[in-house]
C-alpha cells in the first residue's frame, strides 16, 4: 500500500479539527464534573501504527486505556490512554472525593474511567460530524489497565484489519490541583482515512 501523507493545509484543518474536539471534551467534562476543566492545545499526528507504543512515548509503562469501536461513516477503532499514577487523582475529582482518598479500582471507579473516555472520544466524533461531515458512533467503552505494549498485543488482531496509520492525538486535561497527560488514537480502516483525506479536501475547497 502507498504510504499516505497530509497535505500542508490537511494538517492545519486536522490541528483545527483536533482543537473543536478538544474544546467539546472540556465542556463535557466540565458539565459531568461540575467544575472547570481544560484541554491543552493538542499536538496531532500520522503515524504508523506499528511504531504507536513508540510514538506515544510509554513504552514499558502501566497505563490505563479505553478501548472502543466506532462505527459509521467512519469505521475505527479508539484508543485513549491515561497514565496509571494519575488516574487516582483524576478519579477523586471525577467522583468528589478528597485528593488521595481513591486507593483502588473498584467497579464503580472502573466505570467513571469508561465514562471519561467515551466523553472524550465522543467530542472528537462529534467534531468530526461537524467539522468533515463524517458522522459515525462509539461502541460500549473497555477497559484495561497494563502495560501499553501487552495492551496493543491484546487488540492486536482488530487493528491488523484497520489502516496502516492512526491519527494520534496528545494533550493535557488540566483541573485546578491536577493535569493528566491524555493519549488519544484513533485508528480508521482504509476505507475511512481515504473518507478522511478527501473530506478534508472538500473543507479545505469550502464545499
Amino acid at each position: 500500500m502507498v504510504k499516505k501523507e497530509f497535505s500542508d493545509f490537511q494538517k492545519d484543518a486536522l490541528v483545527e479539527l483536533a482543537n473543536i474536539g478538544s474544546g467539546n471534551a472540556a465542556t463535557a467534562l466540565s458539565q459531568l464534573l461540575g467544575k472547570d476543566i481544560k484541554l491543552s492545545v493538542p499536538s496531532i499526528n500520522l503515524v504508523p501504527v506499528t511504531k504507536i507504543v513508540e510514538k506515544a512515548k510509554k513504552t514499558n509503562e502501566i497505563v490505563a486505556a479505553v478501548y472502543l469501536r466506532i462505527f459509521g461513516e467512519i469505521t475505527a477503532r479508539a484508543l485513549i490512554i491515561f497514565p496509571k499514577e494519575k488516574i487516582f487523582s483524576m478519579l477523586d475529582f471525577v467522583m468528589k472525593r478528597k485528593i488521595g482518598e481513591t486507593k483502588e479500582l473498584g467497579e464503580n471507579e472502573q466505570s467513571a474511567l469508561k465514562e471519561i473516555g467515551n466523553i472524550i472520544v465522543s467530542a472528537y466524533l462529534n467534531a468530526i460530524a461537524k467539522f468533515i461531515g463524517l458522522n459515525s458512533v462509539p461502541s460500549v467503552p473497555a477497559l484495561a489497565i497494563d502495560m501499553i505494549e501487552a495492551i496493543f498485543e491484546t487488540v492486536s488482531g482488530e487493528i491488523a484489519e484497520m489502516d496502516e496509520e492512526a491519527l494520534l492525538i496528545e494533550n493535557d486535561m488540566i483541573e485546578e490541583t491536577t493535569k493528566i497527560s491524555t493519549t488519544l488514537l484513533i485508528i480508521p480502516d482504509k476505507e475511512a482515512m481515504i473518507k478522511i483525506m478527501e473530506a478534508l479536501d472538500a473543507t479545505i475547497k469550502g464545499l
